[in-house]
């Protein structure tokens, strides 16, 4: 399940871009649709997998970030029970019980490892509800990046930092690839909606 999912384990188009003009008449292709989440995962100098999607999201640095840090929203697109402590070395935690409580057995918990307000989170997996491969999951870096465009838009970009090559990290990279987009799905669609002022 992603970090931010609205759902446990069972889940966790306007811009057309015109053709542009070469230098010697040609004419450039037009671009995939910038609304799309994009997979750009590769393997790092170190042999180790980076898992990376990005997507652009047509609202300002400042409603992404309260999505992701600030708990009252994000408890709207994430789940009720949710409880977010932004600071080093505090947490974001997530009960998928109705009256779930901060500290529940059965909450996904990532500790935040470092952030710059509206530019950088990252996080580490401290608690887990069963996901597959979860004995290594506390192993990668989860990285959210948010980077704004000339155009007024925001890349955002979710990686996930140090995966190996053993069974449980295959299981978890095959999980990811599969539900970080959803992710990134679900939070450009609560922002565009306005979800995010």
């Amino acid at each position: 399940m992603s970090l931010f999912s609205r759902r446990p384990l069972a889940c966790l188009l306007f811009l057309v871009p015109l053709a542009v003009a070469l230098p010697g008449g040609g004419l450039a292709q037009p671009a995939a649709d910038a609304t799309e989440v994009r997979d750009t995962s590769f393997v790092d100098q170190t042999g180790a997998r980076l898992l990376r999607d990005v997507v652009r999201i047509h609202a300002t640095p400042s409603a992404i970030w309260r999505a992701l840090t600030d708990q009252t929203t994000y408890r709207r697109w994430v789940a009720p029970a949710s409880f977010i402590d932004l600071r080093v070395g505090g947490s974001v935690e997530v009960s998928f019980a109705p009256n779930g409580q901060a500290g529940d057995p059965g909450n996904l918990k990532q500790m935040i490892t470092a952030y710059v307000p509206e530019r950088l989170l990252v996080f580490r997996n401290v608690a887990n509800p069963g996901v597959p491969g979860g004995a290594v999951y506390g192993d990668l870096a989860i990285v959210m990046q948010v980077d704004p465009s000339a155009d007024g838009s925001t890349e955002v970009t979710l990686s996930q930092v140090g995966y190996g090559r053993d069974k449980d990290f295959d299981a978890l990279y095959a999980f990811f690839s599969a539900h970080n987009p959803d992710h990134l799905r679900s939070l450009k669609a609560f922002v565009e909606g306005g979800g995010g002022r």
